[in-house]
């Protein structure tokens, strides 16, 4: 494989975490104005805490595979180490799909989360 394959998922990450960031501002705004009466909103308050926990998680891994995928094409560009290359492609994709996994979850917990902020 080429050395410019990995930076060339690096646009794509980079768009996950500017719109994960943008969760977490939004998520941090909702917190702030929810505790305004935080004895009504305990219980939304610590499900919207939870969940800036995974998206502060997903945001981690994102930053890590993107270091990752750019060590892979460092790594290829200068040693041409195929197996070396390959462990560190995996370990990248790795650390993108459970970061997808986390953000999966954000995504099924906002919506119980939002129902239960609506009944209120």
């Amino acid at each position: 494989m080429e050395w410019y394959v990995p930076i060339t998922i690096m646009p794509a990450i980079g768009l996950i975490i500017m719109s994960t960031t943008n969760f977490i501002v939004a998520l941090n705004a909702e917190i702030f104005e929810l505790e305004k009466d935080i004895t009504q909103h305990d219980v939304v308050i610590n499900g919207k805490i939870k969940q800036l926990k995974r998206l502060g998680t997903a945001n981690a891994l994102l930053y890590m595979s993107a270091l990752c995928f750019m060590f892979a094409a460092l790594f290829q560009a200068s040693y041409d180490n195929e197996i070396i290359f390959q462990c560190i492609m995996i370990t990248a994709t790795v650390l993108v799909t459970i970061a997808f996994i986390f953000l999966f979850l954000h995504s099924v917990n906002a919506i119980q989360i939002r129902g239960r902020h609506l009944k209120k």
